[in-house]
């Protein structure tokens, strides 16, 4: 598939995300209808000659990513870090549909580093606090058990679910505890959506996909596909 083509599956599949905009008592009539072909030119920013001439080349997107939760290999050929919020309808589709596949397949094979980064949205108030019981489980090494959790929840995001997940976890309740009412938390969670938007990170699920750099995420910005567009996407990246 050629990359204009790739370019068309994001933005047909892709349209749905958790954005910082008014919430919707209900979608706009347009998102029932057929989905509109993208602007000409779209580009992914893909390492090939096959960009249509209509637009320029978008900006690359970087991103430090040292200290922030990290699954498969530091010499991964690929990088994804996600832009998430617990909230988010979206991202919980993602996490269930797309990204456990994603990890058999690329991550658990050596192919794809994949790092977690907070973007709660504001208009999602119970996204910071389960961020938060996200980091303070990581603090007892079992963030990604929180952070499945949390997303299998739907949504059901109660300090009281935080204590049911943490004590299935077998964590340090007190510790726990302590640490979700630490008030460095909310700097930190601040300061994550701000960088998230100063790299143009504008709703959730958003995924950066690009070549491993060490502490140095270096790519292109992409809302989170399903997995038959996200296979597209990669093979470019990984050669194939």
């Amino acid at each position: 598939m050629s990359i204009r083509a790739v370019a068309v599956v994001f933005v047909v599949v892709l349209a749905a995300a958790c954005t910082g905009a008014p919430e919707r008592a209900s979608p706009p009539a347009d998102m029932s209808g057929p989905a509109r072909p993208p602007p000409a030119g779209v580009s992914l920013g893909l390492p090939s000659g096959q960009r249509a001439p209509a637009a320029p080349q978008p900006a690359v997107a970087r991103i430090g990513i040292a200290g922030y939760p990290t699954r498969g290999a530091a010499d991964a050929p690929v990088t994804i870090v996600e832009f998430m919020d617990y909230e988010c309808p979206y991202c919980q589709g993602w996490a269930r549909d797309t990204l456990p596949q994603l990890q058999r397949e690329y991550v658990d094979t050596g192919k794809v580093r994949y790092v977690a980064r907070d973007f709660p949205l504001p208009r999602h108030p119970r996204a910071r606090p389960a961020a938060i019981a996200a980091a303070c489980a990581g603090e007892q090494g079992r963030f990604w058990e929180m952070h499945e959790a949390l997303f299998a929840a739907a949504g059901q995001l109660r300090d009281a679910d935080f204590t049911a997940h943490a004590s299935r976890l077998g964590l340090d309740a007190a510790r726990f505890d302590t640490c979700r009412l630490d008030p460095r938390h909310g700097p930190r969670l601040d300061r994550a959506f701000a960088e998230g938007r100063a790299l143009g990170v504008a709703g959730t699920p958003t995924l950066l996909i690009g070549a491993s750099a060490g502490d140095l995420a270096q790519g292109r910005l992409v809302t989170a596909p399903d997995f038959a567009a996200l296979e597209e996407l990669l093979a470019h990246y990984l050669g194939r």
